[in-house]
């Protein structure tokens, strides 16, 4: 199923190539692949060798074969045909992959030299080994529903907006019967995606919870949190709590240099407050002026502080191009005692620096 539907995509590809070539070469040449990059997911090493699949087309006016494979790791086997591929025929190469005994992400890179590009093609298989423990009772302590987890919250990291992030959370199922996931989760949010591997766990054995998050689909920005139940199946029906961490950064492409003046820049009067010594009962409030060096219109995108205790005012979040915004923030050093650091953190369309954040000092007594 998957050669053919690879196969009408290449037929579309040539057809349109055809239409095009009174006007212009063809830009791709010799094996065209199907992907270049494929990621396998979790591997665990008591599930044994995964297959990934490459096909590639022999996009040439002859004969072409592959000379050599080189993998950077003698854990991925490579087994492909050493025969001729005739022109607009479609060839595959095949990696087994064998799971290292040390756990995490990894990626591991094929060179395919042939003799219509002796260089070689660079082809990558992604995913994360999932390395298992000496002692399940002791290393999957998070106990929820009789399975056992690591962590009580997952930390995702750091998410752009420009595409979602995977997060592999894996745990041992210490219950007597087998669970897999409920096809009707109500509890899960539309931005978070989630996939059991194997589709059954079995009792006594370990699984994969792999989480898909869409930071597009979540449409905030900074620090964010996320706490929803999953639905599992069994003997019946229970559910387990899923805390998920992550600090999301708006994407923008790279900037040309000759665009550099072009677009919004956000400029902060000062990046760092001092308000001195302060009583625990002085609520104290500041200005902090906020102006816009672009020729384009600034947006603020979103404002955060740290803490409940600093709030802020502003007027507006759009600077027109050399104009000035006052933002009064104000803190309530209430219940506090010593020295003590606050933050505001901007998010703004400014490409060049798109997050700023400032620091407030102060020694309360």
């Amino acid at each position: 199923m998957k050669y053919t539907v690879f196969l009408l995509i290449v037929s579309v590809f040539l057809f349109s190539s055809i239409v095009e070539v009174n006007s212009q070469e063809l830009e791709q040449e010799g094996l065209v692949w199907e992907n270049n990059l494929i990621n396998i997911g979790a591997v665990m090493p008591e599930q044994g060798e995964r297959i990934a699949d490459f096909y590639y087309l022999n996009q040439t006016d002859s004969n072409a074969y592959i000379n050599e494979v080189i993998t950077d790791c003698g854990c991925a086997v490579v087994a492909y045909s050493q025969d001729s591929l005739a022109p607009s025929k479609i060839g595959h190469l095949q990696i087994t992959f064998d799971p290292e005994s040390r756990g995490g992400t990894f990626s591991k890179m094929i060179v395919v030299k042939s003799n219509v590009k002796p260089l070689g093609d660079s082809l990558f298989l992604e995913g994360v080994n999932v390395h298992f423990p000496s002692d399940p009772e002791s290393h999957y302590k998070i106990k929820k529903g009789g399975l056992g987890f690591v962590f009580d919250q997952n930390n995702l990291g750091t998410l752009y907006t420009n595409k979602p992030k995977f997060k592999v959370v894996d745990f041992y199922n210490f219950n007597d019967f087998p669970v897999q996931l409920n096809l009707k989760q109500d509890s899960v949010p539309d931005h978070v995606k989630v996939r059991m591997v194997p589709p059954v766990v079995e009792s006594n054995t370990r699984g994969v919870l792999e989480i898909e998050y869409d930071p597009i689909i979540k449409n905030d920005l900074g620090f964010v949190r996320d706490s929803f139940t999953l639905s599992f199946l069994s003997g019946e029906h229970f559910e387990i709590p899923i805390n998920l961490l992550a600090t999301i950064h708006e994407y923008f492409d790279p900037l040309p240099v000759s665009q550099v003046d072009e677009v919004p820049k956000l400029l902060i009067a000062e990046m760092e407050i001092n308000l001195g010594k302060i009583g625990s009962k002085n609520v104290v409030s500041r200005i902090l002026t906020l102006e816009n060096e672009g020729p384009k219109p600034l947006n603020i995108r979103k404002i955060v502080t740290n803490c409940d205790c600093l709030s802020f005012d502003i007027p507006t979040m759009d600077i027109p191009s050399g104009e000035k915004v006052d933002l009064v923030f104000t803190f309530d050093p209430k219940g506090r005692r010593g020295i003590d650091h606050k933050t505001i953190t901007f998010f703004s369309n400014d490409p060049l620096t798109p997050t700023k954040t400032v620091v407030i000092k102060s020694r309360i007594n």
